[in-house]
């Protein structure tokens, strides 16, 4: 039976990749300007990494400390932060992610700052509709999430009764760890019972598992 839905925030529900990727490159370029073709060919290759450990590749060879890394971190968020009045979400996702509250219950991981992902939800009336919002600002692996999730849920088949819905390939990799069913919400062509072009669409793919449960 699927009880939970599990979303990314980034590129899934709201179009934020480029201003997000914009102020970690200038935030990077302040630091050393000789690292941003390195910046950008990280931050593009490894998306679905927190961006603590993506700066930690970026600056390997400067032998920068964790205090080091965490204010360079520290600063792209407070950047990124200053823009949240310039996300958009996808088309119908405020309204879909309010009707889905009603019959499941959602978790969000995000990329992003904890932060900003409550404050750009508050801006459209939907941070409620989630159980628990979490990503790297505060603990920074999908995978411990996923447990949070879980034992918030005090559900010992959380995995089994979860779908999870992301944009990259890696997250599929996480996904199948737990046994969590799979969506990535991408828009091109591809096999439609693995992929789908916006959340908006989500409907075909509950029911072609409640179908299939």
């Amino acid at each position: 039976m699927i009880k939970y839905l599990i979303f990314d925030l980034d590129w899934t529900l709201i179009k934020s990749n480029k201003i997000n990727t914009l102020q970690a490159l200038h935030c990077v370029k302040k630091v050393d300007e000789n690292y941003l073709e390195k910046a950008k060919y990280i931050f593009w290759t490894t998306a679905w990494m927190n961006v603590f450990d993506q700066l930690k590749m970026i600056f390997i060879d400067k032998n920068f400390t964790e205090k080091e890394i965490h204010q360079i971190w520290e600063k792209i968020y407070k950047s990124i932060r200053k823009k949240e009045n310039e996300i958009e979400f996808f088309k119908w996702v405020p309204e879909k992610i309010k009707e889905f509250s009603k019959n499941y219950k959602l978790f969000l991981t995000t990329w992003n700052s904890t932060k900003f992902a409550k404050d750009v939800l508050e801006i459209w009336w939907i941070k409620e509709c989630f159980e628990l919002i979490y990503w790297s600002d505060e603990i920074k692996k999908w995978f411990q999430h996923i447990n949070i999730f879980k034992n918030y849920s005090e559900d010992e088949n959380f995995y089994k009764n979860s779908i999870y819905f992301w944009d990259w390939d890696m997250d599929k990799l996480f996904a199948n760890e737990a046994n969590i069913k799979f969506v990535r919400i991408w828009d091109f062509e591809e096999d439609w019972n693995e992929v789908l072009d916006s959340v908006k669409n989500i409907d075909k793919i509950l029911k072609k598992i409640k179908d299939n449960w």
